[in-house]
């Protein structure tokens, strides 16, 4: 298959806006992430997907998309492969506090169901945020902004297609890198904490936390993505003791944005991040 090319992502473009909402998303630098993409690659691979706001802009003819959420791949698998039951479900729901902890307290044990609950909890927590205790349960509260809409039709009916040609992994990271070669664009977006200072201990996304050592097996793995040949781009925070555990020849622009996660939207500060890569733009 033919390499994909960026003439299409012309910078005035505008961009659908992810179905899912996700603490850490990267939507805020799509248009900077795009400044730094290769010109052409042959497949794009995302191990941590999350929101895949870079996924959902590009639209890859081949890619894969993993993550150590079950509950997330599960949701994007149901949505690919049976996306008319799916989504004539999801619009059927309405906003409710009582529905929400509900569904939070439940355990379905059918794929539709599962990925419902997905969505709707997805759609209404607290900030986006996606935390989970010990036992692997979803304890995040509901959030205070309740829209009157919770999705239309066309922006689930245009995921689902971009989703048609996506290889879905559930899993460790590594689990997807593993298939990585040359020519592929691999972007990764590791758990971070945007805004915080001195810790290398990050949010509970799944059951186990995502650590300084987590980080140090990603930074071999982009050795030897790197030495496969393939092309990687990486976003972390800007603060020396997250930096210092990656390569130091990785290509680096730096941004600043305003941090996304606060209890309170007056107390949101400047944070930095920057984007690493292995080649030149």
């Amino acid at each position: 298959m033919a390499d994909h090319a960026l003439v299409h992502l012309a910078p005035h473009r505008r961009f659908d806006r992810p179905i899912l909402r996700w603490a850490g998303g990267k939507s805020h630098l799509l248009r900077r992430i795009l400044r730094v993409l290769p010109g052409r690659w042959v497949r794009y691979v995302e191990p941590m997907a999350g929101g895949a706001s870079l996924f959902f802009a590009l639209k890859p003819q081949q890619s894969i998309l993993g993550d150590i959420n079950p509950d997330l791949i599960g949701f994007y698998r149901t949505l690919r492969d049976h996306s008319d039951e799916l989504i004539d479900r999801l619009l059927t729901l309405r906003p409710s506090k009582r529905l929400y902890y509900e569904l939070r307290s439940s355990q379905p044990s059918d794929k539709y169901s599962r990925a419902l609950r997905f969505a709707y909890l997805n759609r209404l927590c607290w900030n986006g945020v996606y935390r989970v205790n010990r036992r692997g349960e979803f304890n995040v509260p509901i959030g205070d902004r309740r829209p009157t809409v919770l999705w239309r039709r066309p922006s689930l009916e245009t995921a689902a297609n971009t989703l048609q040609t996506a290889e879905l992994v559930s899993g460790d990271f590594s689990k997807v890198l593993r298939s990585a070669r040359r020519g592929d664009l691999v972007f990764l977006d590791p758990p971070y904490p945007r805004g915080s200072e001195g810790t290398t201990d990050f949010a509970r996304y799944s059951a186990e936390r995502f650590s300084s050592s987590d980080h140090l097996r990603l930074a071999r793995w982009i050795q030897l993505l790197t030495e496969r040949g393939a092309k990687v781009i990486l976003v972390v925070s800007d603060q020396s003791h997250i930096r210092s555990l990656y390569p130091r020849w990785l290509e680096g622009t730096k941004v600043v944005t305003q941090s996304l996660i606060s209890c309170d939207g007056k107390t949101r500060r400047p944070t930095g991040e920057v984007i690493l890569r292995n080649y030149s733009s």
